[in-house]
């Protein structure tokens, strides 16, 4: 089969055309494209030429078409109208193919990638996960359009059919190991004899999630100011516990990898529950999305599982 080959204006052109014949003005026309009227005259000027024939006239100061302008116009609205169309349904598909997730740097390393295969078999094989991390403040303050789900404290922008707890708040200390060791006498004495141990403290504003101080008023709190070692990450933060530099607070549902490889242990019996959690949340664009509703329901209350 001999292939078509097709001897067409080019789109730039075509899509100036449309506008100006809209529009019956190349001024509007220019303004709508962003461009000069000059470029608009040009396109034009280039069509009149390949076609042999005038699409405008002037009629006392008034820009009109001409009856092959008429005609043209039709076709090239038409035309533009169906690659629209089709562009639309195609991108449509190829987003629906993907899930964006938007979270913390924590969030990311600690909750979401221990549970990525098993998120990747609950919404299916077909659909690509992508993770685009982002500073607390950024999410609090804007929203890329692309991202389906998000992870925030803050729930207040979505309906309560569109979220769900994906963390609650539940903590408790943790250690090295060595540390543990060597610290086992004063560990192993209530928590007002712990003074003269280092604490590991996130220096990020609080978002809401449980401090040292927190934990104290529950637990109680050591007879004097103990030494707090800051770090801006969380993640860093565990990695210096894991080192042995002092003890950690740490978060029920994303500290289990540090556990189950020995790198941290528990200092104290049980986490102690607070009543404020790590929600996921539909944006406008997952509501609409089966994966992102699928993801929605595999991340809740995670930490439970």
């Amino acid at each position: 089969m001999v292939g078509r080959r097709y001897s067409i204006p080019s789109t730039a052109a075509l899509v100036a055309f449309e506008s100006a014949a809209r529009h019956l003005n190349f001024s509007r026309a220019a303004e709508e494209l962003n461009t000069s009227q000059s470029a608009i005259s040009r396109h034009i000027a280039g069509l009149e030429g390949r076609l042999n024939t005038s699409l405008f006239e002037r009629r006392r100061k008034k820009l009109i078409l001409t009856p092959q302008g008429a005609y043209f116009q039709q076709a090239v609205v038409a035309a533009l109208d169906n690659l629209q169309v089709a562009g639309n349904a195609i991108a449509g598909l190829s987003q629906r193919q993907h899930l964006t997730i938007a979270c913390s740097h924590e969030v990311s390393h600690l909750f979401v990638m221990p549970r990525f295969e098993a998120l990747q078999a609950a919404v299916g094989a077909d659909i690509q996960i992508r993770i685009m991390t982002y500073e607390y403040d950024a999410m609090d303050t804007s929203l890329d359009p692309r991202v389906d789900l998000i992870f925030s404290y803050d729930t207040s922008w979505a309906a309560p059919s569109e979220r769900a707890v994906a963390c609650e708040e539940a903590v408790r200390p943790v250690c090295a190991p060595a540390f543990a060791a060597a610290n086992r006498e004063i560990l192993e004495q209530p928590v007002a004899a712990w003074a003269a141990l280092p604490f590991l403290q996130l220096s990020k504003e609080n978002k809401g999630w449980a401090t040292w101080q927190d934990w104290f008023t529950a637990m109680g709190a050591p007879e004097t100011t103990p030494d707090y070692l800051p770090f801006g990450n969380y993640v860093y933060l565990l990695e210096a516990a894991a080192a042995g530099r002092g003890l950690a607070l740490a978060w029920r549902g994303q500290v289990e990898r540090y556990l189950e490889m020995g790198a941290l242990v528990p200092v104290s019996d049980d986490y102690v529950a607070f009543d404020h959690s790590l929600h996921v949340l539909l944006t406008p664009r997952g509501s609409d999305h089966p994966a992102a509703r699928a993801s929605l329901a595999f991340f809740a209350c995670q930490d439970r599982q």
